[in-house]
């Protein structure tokens, strides 16, 4: 996941040693929840799948965006490492009387880094160790992440169709600002998401990792890191 990912909205995760999977998140105040699933999906694939979704003009399906936000990343760690600015687009669509799901998209992204450990420095599953990264590199990221909304009466719909992204406080510049915004009373979670981060060709030669994926379980996991230097860390989160 595009302070996700999860996945989440985009503070650091409270992370539970030994008990928590390791996720990492575009924005704070998210529900990431990063439970395996029985079955995988290419996260490639599935962002172009909903590309087509969000150019949909199907009954039922509303789409609202692009929203301009700017947030603190965080790691695996807990801690924030870069900062983000990005283009938000949501997709609706209604799966039930009382229940959405919502696609939400992070395009145009880029990120600038923060003096600390690097985002995957407290999972080292991929094979990557754990890696401390410099403040003021630049570099691009995107994803998405897939949020299910549950209205407060589960039988009845709570879609509001006047709420708007332009209302005081730019409700939608975070998924929980959106979705308290368009569904009041509702609850949501998400366990899918994506987000991709590549250091730019210019920062490259200061960076030893200069691409790090951040994914749910169901979407292939951690991997890679932005890191300009190794390091060690107190400890390692539980991975998928």
């Amino acid at each position: 996941m595009p302070r996700l990912l999860l996945l989440a909205a985009v503070g650091a995760l409270a992370l539970s040693l030994g008990t928590t999977t390791a996720t990492a998140s575009p924005e704070s105040g998210t529900n990431v929840l990063a439970s395996a699933l029985s079955f995988a999906v290419d996260p490639v694939a599935e962002e172009l799948q909903v590309d087509t979704l969000a150019a949909s003009t199907a009954p039922g399906t509303k789409h609202v965006g692009p929203v301009p936000s700017s947030s603190a990343d965080s790691g695996t760690c807990g801690n924030d490492w870069a900062q983000d600015q990005f283009d938000r687009f949501f997709t609706i669509r209604q799966t039930g009387p009382g229940t959405y799901t919502v696609y939400e998209q992070f395009k145009n992204g880029t990120f600038v880094t923060i003096d600390s450990l690097g985002p995957g420095a407290c999972d080292s599953s991929d094979g990557y160790g754990p890696g401390l990264v410099a403040g003021g590199l630049t570099g691009t990221m995107h994803g998405y992440l897939i949020a299910n909304v549950v209205c407060a009466d589960p039988l009845a719909p709570c879609l509001d169709p006047t709420a708007s992204c332009n209302a005081a406080g730019n409700p939608c510049d975070t998924t929980t600002g959106f979705v308290d915004e368009f569904f009041p009373g509702a609850s949501f979670d998400t366990d899918t998401y994506f987000f991709h981060y590549a250091g730019y060709d210019g920062s490259n030669s200061a960076l030893i990792v200069h691409e790090w994926k951040n994914a749910s379980c169901n979407r292939g996991g951690n991997q890679g890191d932005i890191a300009t230097a190794t390091t060690t860390v107190p400890f390692e989160v539980a991975a998928c």
